[in-house]
């Protein structure tokens, strides 16, 4: 953890900032008291999917109709690759 003054963070704001980027923490004093802290942004995990849960995956299509092979083709064909 570094340590930097009020001055040194209104006159130094670059080489602070490159230090926080690089992972460092600082502690700003104003007349020797700490007033704040800078400390690096952490970047939240992303969030997980259950795609076994999803409502496309669980819908009952027993009743749907199955395409048949010449349908799919014509189909995709239409398409022309618009996907």
């Amino acid at each position: 953890m570094r340590t930097a003054t009020v001055r040194d963070l209104r006159n130094h704001y670059s080489s602070l900032l490159g230090w926080v980027k690089a992972g460092e923490e600082i502690v700003i004093t104003q007349r020797g008291v700490p007033v704040a802290r800078l400390v690096p942004e952490t970047p939240e995990a992303p969030a997980e999917v259950n795609w076994a849960d999803a409502p496309e995956v669980t819908r009952d299509r027993s009743g749907e109709r199955v395409l048949t092979a010449e349908e799919s083709r014509d189909l995709i064909h239409e398409a022309g690759g618009r996907w």
